[in-house]
């Protein structure tokens, strides 16, 4: 089949919403052609239309990615009414459209392809949130999530990660039957026996580590402050940050000077590693001592990071939100804690370093390898785009596409 995939951001950005679909498209194109039209967030906004093909910068990519044009930015969106003009030329090709959501510049695409009589899947990571007072932010957010439900009703089927996360949100009730549920594709990660050295030399006393964009829905100002107001019992701790951070993430430069002052002002030791390849990603979660993911509202559904550290035998802390707490219940690899209760936090990371044991050991991590199983999620998506497929066979047709009882 032909798939044409749009996200507003993917590679080379770095968050849930575009590793995600990386994996399910390399997958993907080992069998079907797979063009992404995406926008370039680091490109200047006059420049023509890239096409980026199988290079050297992109080792043993398979799909094409096309780079959008687009007049100019507002909040984290994309002005870009030429992009309609290869809306068009794209989807007359295509036979499958696969939308990553959310968006909201994909809705023309979205209509054309009704117009067109085109499959669409959409995949949900989120719906939008801000923690931002003024009345403008939260004006864009609104529009964008009523943006976003739209383009769900007019999917034909959608994919989601839990059922925990989704049923929150009224528009469930109207998408409710159309909607399969699957956890998202996690590998356990090499490690990077250089990196990982790097690392344990630098290493003093407990090191509490955080994977993410410096991002204002991660929370990270309440994991400060539980330091700050808490005590750990341990004689030296640091804070180690592996993710993006400043102007490597869209809209979120302001939080994280915000962050890096708190944490000179507060006078804790902190290290940020920046992006990280997967390797380098593994030695990171095999030498911190717990995960903490403290995150605040529903931009954050689930956290694959958590599920990343679990399955290299790092405990987790996390936040008592829909969808984040999964990984937690599914595994108990950590502790659930409420979001932006600081007291919490800190009681939290002192019990696992304390029993760690109770939270780590061999038995948990093999039962999570068992959960986080990438070739089920693997298997469900090329079901799904099998049954999507109008040339395929009867055989392929019938194949049943199962729900996975982690919902």
């Amino acid at each position: 089949m032909k798939i044409l995939f749009f996200s507003s951001y993917f590679y080379p950005y770095t968050s849930g919403l575009t590793t995600y679909p990386w994996k399910i498209l390399n997958h993907l194109s080992k069998t079907h052609q797979v063009t992404v039209l995406t926008f370039n967030h680091k490109e200047n906004k006059f420049k023509k239309l890239k096409i980026h093909p199988p290079n050297r910068r992109v080792k043993n990519l398979k799909f094409k990615i096309i780079y959008l044009p687009y007049l100019f930015r507002l909040s984290k969106g994309f002005i870009s009414p030429q992009s309609f003009f290869y809306f068009l030329k794209e989807v007359k090709n295509a036979n499958l459209l696969f939308f990553n959501q959310p968006n909201v510049e994909g809705l023309p695409l979205m209509l054309l392809a009704k117009i067109f009589k085109k499959k669409t899947l959409s995949l949900l990571h989120c719906f939008l949130e801000t923690n931002k007072k003024n009345l403008l932010d939260y004006l864009i957010i609104k529009l964008a999530n009523k943006v976003v439900e739209l383009q769900l009703l007019l999917s034909d089927q959608i994919i989601a990660y839990t059922k925990n996360y989704l049923e929150n949100f009224s528009i469930y009730q109207k998408i409710k039957n159309k909607v399969f549920f699957t956890l998202p594709p996690i590998k356990k990660l090499i490690i990077d026996k250089n990196f990982y050295q790097k690392l344990k030399k630098k290493k003093q006393g407990v090191w509490i580590g955080f994977s993410g964009r410096i991002a204002s829905e991660k929370g990270i100002e309440y994991l400060i402050n539980a330091f700050k107001r808490y005590t750990l019992h341990v004689t030296r701790y640091t804070l180690v940050f592996a993710g993006p951070y400043g102007k490597d993430v869209s809209g979120e430069e302001e939080y994280y000077q915000k962050i890096k002052n708190l944490l000179e002002k507060e006078k804790i030791n902190y290290v940020f590693l920046g992006n990280l390849s997967e390797k380098q990603l593994g030695a990171f979660y095999k030498i911190i001592d717990v995960l903490v993911l403290p995150s605040v509202n529903s931009t954050e559904a689930f956290g694959m990071v958590q599920a990343e550290a679990m399955l290299l035998g790092t405990p987790v802390v996390a936040t008592d939100l829909p969808g984040v707490k999964i990984p937690i219940s599914l595994t108990k690899m950590g502790i659930i804690v409420e979001p932006k209760n600081e007291k919490q936090l800190a009681k939290a990371i002192s019990e696992i370093l304390k029993n760690r044991k109770k939270y780590t050991n061999k038995k948990l991590i093999k039962n999570a390898e068992k959960i986080f199983d990438i070739k089920k999620v693997y298997q469900f998506y090329d079901n799904l785009v099998y049954q999507t497929n109008p040339n395929s066979t009867e055989a392929v047709e019938k194949r049943l596409i199962q729900k996975p009882k982690y919902e």
